[in-house]
């Protein structure tokens, strides 16, 4: 079986292995792929690459659309359902990102809408999922899990705000 494309570009991608993959649900054809570096016997962080997040297109297989170069490594990813620029990242420090990917686009600067990143009440571990969840008053927020053992639920009101679910 040959493969018509791969999510790789060898100077962007190197050294990263594919960590979680979401298809944009307003627009099928945009595809996020998510890269990180999960080296076990690495115990300094200046050694460990900066994590990824590429848009890639089936017009375009060759070279990503936009690329988001993350702190972390990328742990999962999951874009918004009523929102569908918006994305939301988590990884392996246990901070979640939301994007808006159009703004990005427009600017060429890379910087979330909102971030967990200095909330001391984030998760302490690696986000290992994130999903957009539509509330009762047609709100929709971001459910996390983490390797900390917490589920937390997010909402956008004055940054990133937490609730503790569990």
């Amino acid at each position: 079986m040959k493969s018509l494309f791969t999510f790789e570009i060898d100077d962007l991608t190197e050294g990263r292995q594919i960590t979680c993959i979401d298809i944009n649900p307003a627009n099928p054809d945009l595809i996020a792929v998510g890269y990180g570096e999960y080296d076990i016997n690495c115990t300094h962080e200046n050694q460990l690459k900066q994590g990824l997040l590429c848009f890639w297109t089936l017009k375009n297989p060759k070279y990503p659309e936009l690329y988001i170069k993350t702190d972390h490594s990328v742990t999962t990813c999951a874009f918004a359902k009523k929102k569908k620029n918006w994305i939301a990242v988590g990884d392996s420090h246990g901070n979640i990102a939301i994007y808006n990917i159009q703004d990005c686009v427009k600017t060429g600067l890379n910087i979330p809408i909102a971030t967990s990143k200095d909330d001391e009440n984030k998760h302490n571990d690696i986000v290992w999922e994130i999903q957009w969840v539509a509330r009762d008053n047609g709100e929709e927020r971001l459910i996390s899990v983490s390797g900390d053992g917490r589920i937390i639920e997010w909402s956008l009101r004055k940054g990133l705000e937490l609730t503790e679910l569990y």
